[in-house]
């Protein structure tokens, strides 16, 4: 965007709102009495069809407003967990459909709420509210604004041939003029509004262009014969998030409604007519649960509240996939490659995954998301890229050990605001080696040879019967004996790899350590040996 021949990026007039948001709070603060630093931290919604470009984008606009996001968490998620925070699902478990239409899309979140224990330091596990996101759909050219657009192009349809009838101008027309057009889309809102209340409203437009008025009529009837394929996309991601969670309508608990577009009446009629006539429920703010849930969110990783504990779980919609390669384009012959679906579609967030491999030159990591019909029209594959050095240095200086190639472990992290990243690399190599030692072992001593056979000699009577005591009780002699113990241990040696990011570096230095067990003990019995005169 330019503006005063200035072009400015998205990012930055995001950064803009951010900053703008941060002086109301601040405002508004003063106001009511109780007036606050500018906020530092914060945490952002985001549609559920965001990719990791736009929630990267969100982040460094964040950035530059020096606002610390603490974490980034779906509207409808957010709205789920702003729903659970007074309740706790004792009784039994809810399946509840999240129905909402804003202003640029449609989102559909299909959501499990139970009970869980909490373990306590002190005392029994307590109950606990949480819930788990089991499947998300969404349309996002299906919202408010295009219900407003078809009202604008029906209108400038109707100005167009006023004008030509008065002008005498049949080939003008008001679109090419930007004034023009925004007076005519604020006059569209406006009508939708009224028309979700009443069933007629008159419109009455002086000077929308060249002096010329509009003068006209909009029913809803005209609305909804309008916005009639509108209506059927309304209803269309309701059966599909109810298919990829493998749930039929009624194992349905409730539906509840978000957002402003749900207050058309055609689309509640319509909403209601694809769940078999459910109850459509408005029991939390369609407007400000998102908000409010994002702020409990909040609360609940800053260490500076102490708030109740529910526990959440949330999906990510699209699968990715890494793609391993040597990083040396001259290696030619029998080129090595590997490819894996990292994280798979809807599956759960907050987590990391470790592929292993045995490899001795450098690799090029590429995280790719999988083209499938799920994805955003428009979006790019590519998600990140990654040159992971210092295998080929290690794999020599273990050959030079008479070792063999080393496993590489690649871990990779779906965080909580689903960014996907490479977090750590490393190489290990399982090395077999001996160790003597010399371990002093006491040994009791054995009786006196001679006077064990003086005792046991039959034919010498005399000497028998003239034994004494001495020769009765038993000799205990002490000696030492050196036992050689061989001792056979597995040790691994440990090199990090040095992460060349596109955007980052990431250096950890681990050298080589080894793991040695225990030595084992030998103990051997000894045989007490008496000797008794007869």
């Amino acid at each position: 965007m330019t503006v005063d021949g200035i072009n400015f990026t998205a990012e930055e007039l995001v950064a803009m709102v951010l900053s703008h948001a941060v002086d109301i709070s601040v405002a508004y603060s003063a106001e009511s009495g109780s007036p606050i630093p500018p906020p530092t931290d914060c945490v952002l919604t985001v549609p559920s069809y965001a990719t990791q470009h736009e929630r990267r984008a969100l982040l460094d606009a964040a950035l530059l407003a020096d606002l610390n996001v603490l974490t980034l968490i779906e509207e409808n998620t957010a709205a789920a967990l702003q729903y659970a925070m007074d309740k706790t699902f004792q009784d039994e478990e809810q399946l509840i459909l999240f129905y909402n239409m804003g202003a640029s899309a449609l989102q559909v979140t299909l959501v499990r709420f139970f009970s869980h224990e909490l373990p306590s330091k002190y005392g029994k596990a307590k109950q606990a509210p949480g819930f788990e996101v089991l499947s998300k759909t969404w349309d996002e050219t299906c919202g408010g604004l295009a219900f407003d657009h078809l009202l604008v192009e029906h209108m400038a349809d109707q100005f167009n041939a006023h004008y030509a009838t008065l002008k005498k101008e049949s080939d003008f027309d008001v679109r090419s003029n930007a004034r023009a057009m925004m007076k005519l889309r604020i006059q569209a809102n406006k009508v939708k509004h009224v028309l979700s209340a009443n069933l007629e409203i008159p419109v009455y437009l002086d000077g929308v262009y060249d002096d010329v008025p509009l003068h006209t009529t909009f029913t809803r009837d005209l609305l909804e014969e309008l916005s009639k394929d509108l209506l059927v996309r309304a209803s269309a991601p309701v059966q599909k998030a109810l298919d990829i969670a493998n749930k039929t309508v009624a194992d349905l608990t409730a539906i509840e409604l978000l957002g402003g577009g749900m207050r058309i009446p055609r689309v509640q009629t319509e909403l209601s007519a694809a769940v078999g006539g459910m109850d459509l429920g408005k029991h939390i703010n369609g407007d400000e649960s998102m908000a409010l849930g994002a702020a409990f969110a909040g609360a609940n990783i800053s260490k500076s509240f102490r708030v109740r504990h529910v526990g959440m779980t949330d999906v990510n919609p699209f699968a990715m996939n890494v793609s391993l390669t040597d990083l040396d384009v001259a290696i030619q012959e029998g080129a090595w490659s590997k490819q894996a679906t990292i994280f798979k579609s809807f599956g759960k967030v907050d987590v990391k995954k470790t592929i292993a491999f045995t490899h001795d030159e450098e690799v090029h990591v590429a995280l790719d998301y999988e083209e499938n019909e799920i994805l955003p029209a428009g979006t790019k594959l590519p998600i990140e890229r990654y040159n992971v050095t210092g295998v080929v240095a290690f794999a020599k200086e273990m050959e030079e050990k008479g070792l063999g190639k080393p496993k590489v472990s690649l871990q990779f992290e779906l965080s909580a605001s689903g960014i996907t990243a490479l977090v750590k690399a490393e190489a290990a190599v399982e090395e077999t080696y001996t160790v003597e030692e010399e371990v002093e072992v006491d040994e009791e001593g054995e009786t006196n040879a001679t006077d064990a056979e003086n005792a046991t000699d039959a034919g010498n009577a005399t000497e028998a019967g003239n034994a004494t005591a001495d020769n009765a009780t038993k000799v205990e002699a002490k000696a030492k004996k050196t036992i050689m113990v061989q001792k056979v241990s597995d040790c691994a040696s440990f090199i990090s790899l040095c992460e060349v990011v596109v955007f980052r570096c990431l250096m950890t230095h681990l050298r080589c350590s080894a793991f040695v067990p225990l030595l084992l003990l030998f103990y051997q019995r000894k045989r007490k040996r008496s000797t008794s005169a007869h």
